[in-house]
């Protein structure tokens, strides 16, 4: 009898932990992680891996856990109150968006995003921003595994060339403010003059988009034969400017779109006190327009604006700091080329110091007009 109760009480603890591991399986899977149960019990019968690519930790309970996408991650921050807390979102396997990933504003201390390792990507295929910033504040989304060295590794492409306002690789709109987008490849082909690879957009709010910074990024387009007419642009809101924005060390290259006037920093209407510093822009490749239209390297135009500084940025050649080879324009068609064009206000004084422009061999079949 004896014997017998002993068998019974060692089946009844295989039981419970077999029931145990299944839970734990079931709870796991539910969090962003794959778990792969054989049946038995011991070490080797129980594995965990990522299975969803987007996985959200640090934040309110409720929207701790893993995501198909980075739309669904950011849908789930928002609809929960995340008062205080220093939010992860890790890039655990590459994310393919099909809808806009819209984080709007939130009471977080902090929000971060960034991969876990090397190679991975957010893309997606949208006429629309594929990552909208949409009064949201405190977010930084840093390229580098696990977010530290120097290495640029999150890719974050937009392949869309539509026209549609607002097309966007990373969007900014309704006072996102004190942001950070660094270390990062960003890749889009927006057809809109009210778009681009990084969008500064309008706001319905009180300051406008205010304070964020874009550093040490690839900018470019999502396919040589799409480029944008926009690599960075902003338009925003009267009586609200989009001000205190840095764009700085950025490598903004094969830019300019073959057919159609286009620009790598635009800042248009309603922006005022942005710094633009240390970036370069340059061809990889020899440009061959296919049409007569006007290039601009860096154009600040708003005659109410004031208080800009332009400094350190190196325009030409074909890689940064205007390196390696001349950046090479074909005498096809006749194009002007404005590297730096600044028309604005005479509030406060705006600085333009210590650009350099070299590297340069460009044709015209006509003139040519640099």
């Amino acid at each position: 009898m004896k014997k017998q109760h002993k068998n019974i009480n060692l089946e009844y603890l295989t039981i419970m932990k077999k029931y145990t591991i299944f839970f734990i399986f079931l709870f796991l899977s539910a969090t962003g992680v794959q778990a792969q149960y054989t049946g038995g019990i011991g070490r080797g019968d129980f594995k965990l891996d990522y299975i969803f690519p987007v996985v959200v930790s640090n934040a309110n309970a409720g929207s701790n856990g893993g995501y198909a996408s980075l739309k669904q991650a950011f849908d789930s921050i928002n609809i929960h109150d995340q008062t205080g807390f220093n939010i992860n979102v890790t890039i655990v396997g590459n994310t393919t968006e099909t809808a806009s990933a819209v984080l709007n504003a939130g009471l977080w201390t902090t929000l971060s995003i960034y991969p876990t390792v090397t190679g991975l990507s957010i893309a997606g295929n949208l006429a629309a921003p594929l990552i909208d910033l949409n009064g949201a504040d405190n977010v930084t989304i840093d390229g580098r595994v696990g977010g530290t060295g120097a290495t640029k590794d999150l890719v974050i492409t937009n392949t869309s060339t539509s026209s549609t306002a607002g097309t966007s690789t990373i969007r900014f709109i309704n006072d996102a403010s004190s942001n950070t987008v660094k270390y990062c490849t960003i890749k889009g082909s927006a057809m809109t003059a009210t778009g681009g690879v990084v969008y500064f957009s309008t706001t319905t709010g009180t300051t406008g988009n205010d304070n964020n910074t874009i550093d040490l990024n690839n900018i470019t387009n999502s396919a040589d034969a799409n480029r944008p007419i926009n690599a960075i642009a902003s338009i925003g809101s009267s009586g609200k400017d989009n001000s205190g924005n840095t764009i700085s060390n950025n490598n903004i290259y094969d830019f300019l779109n073959r057919s159609t006037i286009s620009y790598g920093i635009n800042l248009w209407n309603y922006n005022t006190a942005w710094s633009v510093t240390g970036n370069s822009l340059y061809e990889t490749a020899s440009f061959v327009p296919t049409a007569s239209v006007s290039y601009y390297g860096i154009n600040i135009y708003y005659t109410s604006g004031n208080g800009f500084t332009v400094s350190n940025n190196f325009i030409g050649g074909q890689t940064s700091s205007c390196g390696g080879s001349a950046w090479t324009k074909t005498a096809a068609f006749n194009n002007t080329f404005t590297a730096i064009n600044i028309n604005v206000g005479i509030g406060t004084v705006t600085s333009v110091q210590g650009n350099t422009i070299r590297n340069f061999s460009f044709a015209n079949s006509l003139f040519s007009d640099v």
